[in-house]
């Protein structure tokens, strides 16, 4: 199974960025959190990368006092003072470029992002306190091409989540995760693998069924024709057709016909049996009548 922290740690190793797309990273930080220029920053984090990310990215963007504290059995909270205009920090509603937009979803995600992609489900997520950060998170991904972005309630806030496995795979690709969209691959091949076999033994085992269940009804219709009116009563074609399922009860129907002469598709098989449930019926129902009769006084 991968894991979040393998998952934080790689995206926390993205190096080579624009500066446009740091900032915009940075952006994504701070909105995920609620925070802004001109007040303090407080941001909370279990992971050691991304709080020595964030860290870096305040520096860059003028807060000098940016600080990591650590505490125990707590993770670590980054700290600083953002000026009211801090340098670089884009003002802008929405990243204009594709790689400003991945930098601010990736910046999103590591500040409150959660990702499962176990063998029993596919989930990607980032909490949000109010509905229009979660909103323009759904608007980055659907322009870069991730369709399939839901926006709901989470307890004191918002959250913007994924669930198709091809969308995801499209994050992790676009957002520099390679080595997690390769495990993620591997993943989502064996589980539909395995799948597609679950599906496939059902399939065989009800099928089975299936032939099982016919031919038990089917020889029972025949003993019940042989021991009262004899299987001589029968038209010879139904007549072969039932000695060859006494003598065949686990046969199917195309089994059965390739033992006739001239052979008999499944089909033709199908009908005669038809024909010999409906004269076993009525034998029944005559017994059924003679059973109910009283006799005469």
């Amino acid at each position: 199974m991968l894991r979040l922290e393998n998952v934080i740690s790689e995206l926390c190793s993205v190096k080579d960025l624009r500066p446009c797309c740091v900032s915009w990273e940075l952006r994504g930080f701070l909105d995920a959190w609620g925070e802004g220029p001109g007040r303090p920053v407080r941001v909370r984090t279990d992971f050691a990368p991304v709080a020595r990310r964030l860290y870096g990215l305040l520096r860059g963007a003028g807060a000098d006092d940016a600080k990591v504290l650590r505490r125990k059995g707590r993770g670590f909270t980054v700290t600083a003072h953002l000026p009211a205009s801090p340098g670089g920090l884009p003002e802008a509603a929405l990243p204009t470029s594709r790689c400003c937009r991945t930098s601010y979803v990736r910046g999103c995600f590591l500040a409150r992002g959660y990702l499962n992609l176990s063998g029993r489900g596919y989930h990607w997520e980032i909490k949000t306190p109010g509905i229009r950060q979660a909103e323009r998170v759904r608007e980055v991904l659907e322009s870069l091409g991730l369709p399939g972005v839901r926006v709901g309630r989470w307890q004191n806030g918002w959250v913007a989540y994924l669930k198709d496995a091809d969308s995801i795979a499209g994050w992790l690709r676009l957002a520099g995760a390679h080595d997690t969209l390769l495990g993620f691959e591997d993943t989502r091949a064996k589980r539909e693998m395995r799948n597609k076999v679950t599906r496939r033994v059902n399939y065989e085992t009800a099928n089975v069924d299936r032939i099982v269940a016919a031919a038990v009804r089917q020889t029972a219709d025949i003993q019940l024709i042989r021991d009262t009116v004899g299987l001589s009563s029968l038209p010879p074609r139904l007549r072969a057709l039932a000695e060859a399922r006494l003598d065949q009860p686990a046969a199917s129907l195309a089994e059965l016909g390739q033992l006739l002469d001239p052979p008999l598709s499944k089909g033709g098989v199908s009908y005669r049996m038809r024909q010999i449930a409906a004269w076993a019926d009525r034998l029944r129902q005559e017994r059924a009548g003679r059973t109910l009769r009283r006799p005469t006084m």
